[in-house]
This record gives C-alpha cells, sequence and structure tokens, in this order.
C-alpha cells in the first residue's frame, strides 16, 4: 500500500487514538454489547443518554465523511490504456485492499459505534427491567407491612 494511503488510514485510525486502539475499542464494543445481552451490563436512563449522545455524535462525524468514502470503493477511471487500467486497480486496491485500507477502517469504526450504541440501548431496557422488577418486589414487603 502507498504510504500515504497507508498515512490517511492511520489518520482515520488516530481519530480513535490509533490503530490498535481502533481494534481495542471494537473488541470491547462486541463484549460489552455480550454483556449487555446476557444481563451482566446495565445502564441508567441518564447515564444511557450522556453515552448515546457520545456515540451518536461520533457517528454524524463518519456520516459526514462516509458521502465521501464511496467513491474510494470505485476503480478511478484514469484512462482506458493498459497503465491506466493498472494505477487503477492499484489505487482501488490501496483505498480498499486490506484490513488497513482506508476504507476497511472507515468501516470498522462505524461498525465498532454501531456494536456500542447497541450495547448501550440494551443495557439501558436491562437497568429499566431490573428496575421494574426490584420496584415490584420491594412493593410486596410494602403490601405485607400494611397488613
Amino acid at each position: 500500500m502507498p504510504e500515504n494511503v497507508t498515512n490517511i488510514a492511520s489518520q482515520v485510525a488516530n481519530v480513535f487514538g490509533g490503530e490498535q486502539q481502533l481494534n481495542t475499542m471494537t473488541a470491547d464494543a462486541k463484549r460489552m454489547l455480550a454483556d449487555a445481552q446476557a444481563g451482566r451490563w446495565a445502564v441508567d436512563e441518564e447515564t444511557g443518554s450522556h453515552l448515546r449522545r457520545a456515540v451518536s455524535h461520533m457517528q454524524d462525524q463518519l456520516t459526514d465523511v462516509s458521502r465521501r468514502i464511496y467513491l474510494l470503493k470505485q476503480a478511478p477511471k484514469f484512462g482506458n490504456d493498459e497503465y491506466a487500467k493498472m494505477a487503477s486497480t492499484h489505487f482501488l486496491h490501496a483505498m480498499n485492499g486490506d484490513d488497513r485500507s482506508l476504507v476497511q477502517v472507515f468501516e470498522a469504526a462505524r461498525e465498532m459505534l454501531t456494536t456500542l450504541n447497541q450495547a448501550i440501548e440494551i443495557a439501558i431496557s436491562k437497568y429499566d427491567s431490573a428496575d421494574e422488577a426490584a420496584s415490584q418486589a420491594l412493593g410486596k414487603f410494602k403490601d405485607q407491612g400494611a397488613r
């Protein structure tokens, strides 16, 4: 991959603290989703709304970029001669050819944020369910004390 393309991909990853940090965040988001689904992680509505807002802000920023990313998924039209076709294929591979390419780093960041958002939504619902169950259980004691 050409050095300037690697630098661009690194810059996108650096928004999240670097490529390794993005990979760690992706793994953490998946773990949080699994924990929320299993009922091992819950968050109250107020905290969840702050988390939701932060994730939403990051997703909005990526949406602004995504309007141009689709261009990097297409081979540029450099011309019809053999060299132009070869250069076009090389450019396309550099932009979207492996997990360190700009498009793939971008998609990994979007996927991580989507997973994180799902985890937050489930964690809020688990908290609400747990809160409701606790209120019902405590309500039984209250009702028994009134007798």
